[in-house]
């Protein structure tokens, strides 16, 4: 399962259709920051895609083997150290891009996964 966690709904359902146009056979949903605990609760496997600022406000929420990926538009080496810090699994350029998605997800979710239900 893929999660896409935002306030804004028109940004989370933006990122999440292209997740689904990405991954068709991945169960991708969209959660506002205030209610990702409920979604991780019920599901063990899967992957987070949050701002980096957001991570920061969740992560403590999510369990352990939650992979989170983070947008954020700075790539310097104090933004990436800080991501590390978060636990965050890999990091994306914001805006993200199906290219950038794709290089990132598709390794973790297995290729042949990516097209299976996850």
């Amino acid at each position: 399962m893929i999660v896409v966690v935002d306030d804004d709904a028109s940004e989370r359902n933006a990122l999440a259709g292209m997740l689904r146009d990405l991954f068709p056979r991945a169960r991708v949903i969209g959660v506002r920051m205030d209610d990702p605990t409920g979604v991780a609760e019920r599901d063990a496997a899967m992957l987070v895609v949050t701002e980096l600022t957001a991570v920061e406000r969740v992560r403590h929420r999510l369990p352990a083997s939650a992979r989170v990926i983070a947008l954020t538009r700075e790539m310097g080496p104090d933004t990436l150290l800080r991501a590390e810090a978060l636990g965050v699994a890999a990091t994306v350029r914001a805006p993200a891009t199906m290219r950038g998605l794709r290089a990132v997800l598709e390794p973790m979710l297995g290729r042949d996964r990516a097209r299976d239900p996850v």
